[in-house]
């Protein structure tokens, strides 16, 4: 069986970061993905979006006390993912009375727009991650 090519450091492009727990987290997170993400690439605009999701979630629906952003570009795309102390899970608030709502439909954009999403809980809280991968003519892939 041939053994899978070492992926150079600049094929990975990693980024971590602690958040603080106030409304700037999310634009911050956002910020924090051009650091791995070309702007112009097609992944780019799902990732804000879904990035500001999870952070936005983590704030308001969880107790956290410590929010950590962890995000990777590579060859196949971008995996993001947000570390919170908290073991409320994520889940779909919106109950369909209103087909517009403001609020509660998180989960449903990341379903939407994610390749992939999901949690894993940890002994002191959770991290929600969400993958999405590389399209044909994209820059980053």
């Amino acid at each position: 069986m041939p053994m899978p090519m070492p992926v150079s450091d600049a094929q990975v492009r990693p980024f971590a970061m602690r958040l603080p727990q106030d409304e700037s987290a999310p634009a911050l997170a956002r910020e924090a993905l051009a650091e791995v993400l070309d702007p112009r690439s097609p992944l780019f605009d799902a990732g804000r979006l879904c990035l500001t999701e999870v952070v936005t979630n983590a704030l308001r629906h969880t107790d956290t006390r410590g929010l950590r952003l962890m995000l990777i570009a590579d060859t196949s795309g971008l995996f993001a993912a947000v570390g919170d102390s908290s073991a409320a899970l994520p889940m779909s608030r919106h109950t369909g009375d209103d087909p517009l709502p403001d609020e509660g439909r998180g989960t449903e954009v990341l379903g939407a727009l994610a390749d992939s999403w999901g949690y894993d809980r940890t002994r002191s809280g959770k991290w929600v991650w969400f993958r999405l991968h590389g399209r044909s003519g994209d820059p980053e892939s």
